[in-house]
């Protein structure tokens, strides 16, 4: 009997959670890492999809603060099995580079790409498929040279100084001596 109860129970959970999610449309996040690019660097985007149910679909109580749900919607976590997503990064120049994205094996309501930046500046990376998404900005700086960690210029002063000393000792034993020799 417990059995039976507990299995109705998540039956009729799961189709209030459905009917509110077959009433809501898709939405996603995107996002991107590091936060601010630097050119020839990978940059690593998320799209996280999720669907806005009503609170009294749901039939919880409405959060508390500091979680307040917007206008009476949830974002719940919905994963997609497979969907043609249209992610795009625009450059400052106005090139487009497609951002090919695969879902997450851990994760079914997260998909990742990446795109390398080839350019400094303001990037914009948005869904074309999703029109009412704002695309999310990228600052994208110039290249640099990797700053070299204090123990290689430590281990260069050190090997100086003993090249110093060794040559050096060297001059000392060949100079010829100012006192003649009798």
């Amino acid at each position: 009997m417990t059995r039976f109860v507990v299995g109705l129970s998540i039956a009729l959970a799961a189709g209030v959670l459905t009917a509110g999610t077959a009433r809501a449309a898709l939405e996603i996040t995107l996002s991107v890492s590091p936060a601010e690019g630097i050119v020839g660097r990978s940059i690593e985007v998320l799209v996280r999809t999720y669907a806005p149910v009503g609170a009294g679909d749901v039939g919880l109580p409405t959060p508390s603060i500091p979680y307040p749900a917007p206008s009476g919607l949830w974002n719940v976590l919905y994963p997609i099995p497979d969907y043609p997503f249209d992610v795009v990064a625009r450059s400052p120049t106005g090139a487009n580079t497609k951002v090919v994205l695969a879902r997450d094996s851990s994760d079914a309501s997260l998909w990742r790409g990446s795109f390398t930046p080839d350019a400094a500046g303001e990037w914009s990376i948005g869904a074309s498929n999703f029109p009412t998404m704002e695309p999310t900005r990228l600052l994208v700086r110039p290249g640099e040279v990797a700053p070299q960690s204090p123990i290689v210029g430590i281990a260069a002063l050190i090997g100086g100084l003993v090249f110093g000393v060794i040559v050096g000792m060297g001059i000392r034993r060949s100079r010829p001596s100012s006192v003649p020799r009798s």
